[in-house]
């Protein structure tokens, strides 16, 4: 059973928890006038917590932990860590920080981090940078064998730079945006027997703040995330949880934004070839990846049950109303045990 490679993982933490100092590091909306004092571009405010959506973490980690110390914006920390002496080995960074612009808005914190020799949640800066460009990891992938949409390159001062789609039906996507910034329905295009689709591109591209963007096979069927784990240098998939969306086909931002979506066992949804076949291949891209921690991977299903990567997220929300909080709960674990079993990973 998969639950029994968590409850592993929390037994390992409960032999030393208190033997780590915790710092989070986390961007929320309400603290912006904050964060506004350091002078640099900053990110869209849907990749901010909300103050109910960070309570609820700080909450259960405060809970874990006892003493926590908050930072606010990654130069806050960083001016703590260069005028203050830091327990390195006995202090991990929790790490939700993603303030800032293009790939490399969430790989500050773990690139100022191996500078000074402090463990952190996630990924190295590198791979967190490239889990920012969906066309670069999702070509790399692609050549591995791992099934993705076909996928375009538009740029919108050069239009293709790769071939124009061959496909039916097309979906608009920010490169380095998180999945649901900028989507609406309006993002999927017809192409067959549609001779305006480019102007709809077109018109769909200038909307968005990003000045590429990637044109993908759009699948038609079911969504499912699922968490991949890295332990003891293994990679070990979760259970897939469904996206049950409302009244669409895909999260839009409105939905995102309203979490105007539940959550079930993909089991519950299609057949165990196509569940295996979910995790095998999500095991597969994080170690072709190189993930460190956690990640989540995002897959489409078709009508037919053949899968296809959409998207990861290298630091994945972990609020109440998440997947991950969804599948802990079907394990009869509490919402507390994700932060043990990040931390518990980080530390190695």
């Amino acid at each position: 059973m998969k639950d029994a490679i968590v409850r592993d993982i929390i037994y390992e933490f409960n032999q030393d928890a208190q033997n780590y100092t915790i710092f989070i590091v986390a961007n929320t909306r309400n603290i912006l006038k904050e964060t506004k004092k350091w002078d640099y571009n900053h990110a869209s405010m849907d990749e901010f917590f909300s103050r109910e959506e960070f309570a609820e973490i700080a909450s259960a980690i405060f809970s874990v932990f006892g003493y926590v110390k908050v930072f606010y914006s990654e130069m806050e920390f960083i001016n703590f860590a260069i005028n203050n002496s830091i327990e390195k080995e006995k202090t991990i960074v929790y790490n939700f920080s993603r303030d800032g612009i293009k790939e490399g808005k969430k790989s500050l914190i773990p690139a100022f981090c191996d500078l000074l020799g402090i463990k952190y949640t996630g990924s190295n800066a590198f791979v967190i940078s490239l889990l920012r460009n969906k066309f670069t990891y999702s070509s790399f992938l692609n050549n591995f064998e791992i099934p993705i949409p076909k996928t375009y390159y538009y740029s919108k001062e050069k239009g293709f730079l790769t071939k124009k789609p061959d496909c039916k039906t097309v979906i608009i996507k920010s490169i380095n945006e998180s999945a649901s910034i900028g989507m609406s329905e309006k993002n999927i295009i017809t192409i067959l027997n549609n001779s305006n689709w480019e102007e709809s591109l077109i018109k769909i591209s200038n909307n968005m703040q990003d000045e590429r963007v990637m044109v993908q096979e759009y699948i038609p069927g079911l969504e499912c995330e699922v968490l991949v784990l890295k332990v003891n240098n293994q990679y070990k998939a979760l259970d897939p949880v469904l996206i049950k969306i409302k009244d669409s086909d895909i999260i839009t931002s409105k939905i995102s934004n309203a979490y105007d979506y539940e959550f079930d066992l993909l089991q519950n949804n299609v057949c165990k070839e196509t569940c295996d076949s979910i995790c095998e291949y999500a095991e597969k891209s994080a170690e072709l990846l190189c993930i460190d921690t956690y990640a989540r991977f995002d897959f489409r299903i078709d009508y037919n049950g053949n899968c296809f990567l959409i998207d990861i997220a290298g630091t994945p929300y972990t609020i109440k109303h998440s997947s991950i909080s969804y599948i802990f709960k079907q394990y009869n674990l509490s919402y507390n045990d994700i932060y043990k079993v990040v931390v518990q990973l980080s530390k190695f």
